[in-house]
């Protein structure tokens, strides 16, 4: 069997398509930030592991019983810097979260501490456990 070069250049150029995709399926796996979502009997909790994402980066917004993260990391070497290797990449990320309960969304605090970002989400009133008395 007898190849010619186009041929070459074709195969070539599928390798390259894969390895793009593999590189894009790999960096997305890499943004994906670690959640906890746990709850009291007063409060949920959110925490959101952000590694190099600036504070100022970050949004958070709650329509409803849905919580939004969004934010970025940009990773440009400082000014007057040239990068020689450059292992961490940028990314940008939102994740939202259906709440498992309502919440009192004026109560709402979020601090960054360490690069976790942790949010408490008081229980709104109606949805706290109650005691309920039986009567005669």
């Amino acid at each position: 069997m007898l190849f010619r070069f186009d041929d070459f250049d074709r195969a070539f150029e599928m390798v390259n398509q894969i390895q793009r995709r593999l590189d894009r399926a790999l960096d997305s796996d890499r943004s994906a930030n670690p959640v906890g979502l746990h709850e009291t009997e007063d409060a949920l909790f959110v925490s959101v592991d952000l590694p190099g994402v600036a504070e100022d980066a970050l949004e958070i917004t709650l329509k409803e019983e849905v919580l939004t993260l969004a934010g970025k990391r940009d990773v440009e070497p400082p000014e007057g810097h040239r990068a020689h290797i450059q292992e961490r990449r940028p990314y940008s990320f939102t994740r939202s979260f259906s709440l498992p309960s309502r919440v009192d969304a004026e109560g709402v605090t979020a601090r960054f501490t360490d690069g976790v970002l942790t949010v408490e989400l008081p229980k709104a009133e109606a949805a706290k456990p109650r005691q309920i008395t039986l009567s005669a």
